[in-house]
């Protein structure tokens, strides 16, 4: 374990901020999972109402509508990116869902099917930022397939699109080591 002073010229001023970096050679993970033809909905919503979209979003989930995987990221134009990744037979009615939910949201819609999920998890996934980037290496120049990465906690999700998954499974566990 290494531990490094933060270089942020915003962190002098409020005293010393930790990164912890993790790094064991090879890094070690639990196994990939591949979901194959799911869809992918895209929304861009203005980012001043995350209150009110994330108790739609929450209303949403606890009704019959179900989604695997849901993301945001603020867009270079300061809104919201929310993506919500289904199977592909509950995509309409989540649709029907989130436009009377999140008015916001209205025809701001992009649909990418299908789409394919690689998810996978690690003992050390804290280290996001290490684990990122070694991620982001081991695909090398395929990175840029990517519709979407999403690094929680000790969890890494890669939605690649249609017939990309295999491969990138098999480059990360050429990079990774699954204990036997």
């Amino acid at each position: 374990m290494r531990r490094e002073p933060s270089v942020d010229p915003s962190a002098r001023n409020k005293g010393m901020e930790t990164v912890v970096m993790y790094w064991e050679s090879p890094i070690k993970t639990y196994g990939f999972q591949v979901v194959k033809d799911l869809a992918l909905y895209k929304y861009r919503i203005p980012a001043d109402l995350p209150a009110e979209w994330a108790r739609a979003i929450e209303r949403i989930e606890d009704g019959p509508n179900r989604f695997l995987l849901l993301y945001a990221q603020l867009s270079e134009s300061s809104e919201l990116d929310l993506g919500l990744l289904c199977e592909p037979e509950q995509g309409v009615s989540l649709a029907r869902r989130i436009a009377a939910e999140i008015p916001a949201a209205g025809d701001r819609l992009q649909v990418t099917f299908p789409v394919e999920l690689i998810f996978f998890q690690g003992p050390h996934f804290g280290d996001r930022f290490g684990i990122a980037d070694f991620t982001y290496k081991a695909l090398k120049e395929k990175s840029d397939l990517l519709l979407a990465a999403v690094f929680a906690c000790a969890s890494i999700y890669l939605i690649l699109p249609e017939g990309a998954a295999d491969e990138t499974r098999t480059r990360l566990a050429d990079a990774f080591r699954i204990p036997g």
